[in-house]
């Protein structure tokens, strides 16, 4: 939420938004169809960045609660110097960080129109 607001408060000092007060619209009009889309891709992309950091940080999670999955997988296998496996998990994690971060840039771009619309 302190994200969202710095983000909106940010975009609120720009020149369109006063002209669009200045035209008479409404305040709720302005936020939603000037300011909010030009403020949503550093929101984008900080929520699915932490996302990415929660996936990849599993192993630790898994690891403190005996809880079976691919962290716990991870770090059986390195005690038993199984290195395929290991490799295999730490492409799993690469890729799904890869991914996601790949899809919060498609995303920002996709929801700002200033960058939907180059000139």
């Amino acid at each position: 939420m302190r994200m969202t607001r710095a983000a909106i408060l940010n975009v609120m000092s720009s020149a369109y938004i006063e002209t669009a007060e200045l035209k008479g619209l409404s305040p709720f009009k302005i936020i939603f169809r000037h300011a909010f889309p030009n403020a949503i891709s550093p929101i984008i992309t900080v929520v699915v960045l932490n996302l990415a950091y929660l996936v990849v940080g599993v192993v630790v999670v898994e690891i403190i609660f005996v809880y079976p999955g691919m962290g716990q997988l991870l770090v059986d296998h390195v005690t038993k110097r199984d290195v395929p496996v290991v490799q295999a998990a730490g492409l799993i994690f690469a890729a799904i960080y890869i991914l996601l971060n790949m899809f919060a840039d498609i995303m920002s771009i996709i929801a700002n129109p200033r960058l939907r619309h180059p000139k």
